[in-house]
């Protein structure tokens, strides 16, 4: 007889980052420290910002086709809001979140209405981001977000579904 063992190899699942704000900075750091694969979309003088990640995207241009869970967090503040939401609404995401007020999310959904973007994609834009902890500060946002990605991510676990690391 023989034994084998099979252990798949998943790709790790990624948070995207879409934006320069401090909150979008805290997200990147607290999220590559939870072992997700970190990716920032910001404009090219916007990059900076960011410390150690491990994709830098000038602009909002997502990838459609990439493999592994994906969560989207849109943390623009005011430059580039719908162009980063109709990158995120593009694509196949497990949680794609606007960081911003409710009036500002609906005033950006509307708008996006009158784009073309349908009822169905805009139903998976969580607005505001995060987990209503009663966050203040960019860090304390930036851990309700990915408090709620990972629950996101868990809910998925438990439904027997495969999940990548």
């Amino acid at each position: 007889t023989m034994d084998i063992f099979v252990e798949p190899v998943l790709p790790r699942s990624q948070v995207i980052i879409c934006g320069s704000s401090p909150v979008a900075v805290a997200v990147a750091d607290f999220a590559r420290r939870a072992g997700f694969a970190v990716t920032a979309c910001a404009p090219a003088d916007e990059q900076a910002a960011f410390g150690e990640i491990d994709r830098r995207i000038e602009g909002y241009a997502l990838s459609v086709d990439e493999p592994g869970a994906r969560y989207i967090v849109v943390s623009t503040q005011g430059r580039g809001d719908e162009a980063a939401l109709l990158a995120a609404l593009a694509v196949d995401a497990e949680y794609i979140a606007f960081v911003g007020s409710r009036k500002k999310a609906d005033s950006l959904k509307a708008s996006l209405v009158k784009r073309g973007i349908s009822d169905q994609r805009l139903a998976k834009l969580k607005a505001p981001a995060g987990l209503d902890l009663g966050a203040i500060t960019p860090e304390e946002i930036a851990i309700s977000i990915l408090a709620e990605i990972v629950a996101v991510q868990r809910r998925k676990d438990s439904r027997g579904e495969p999940r990548a690391e």
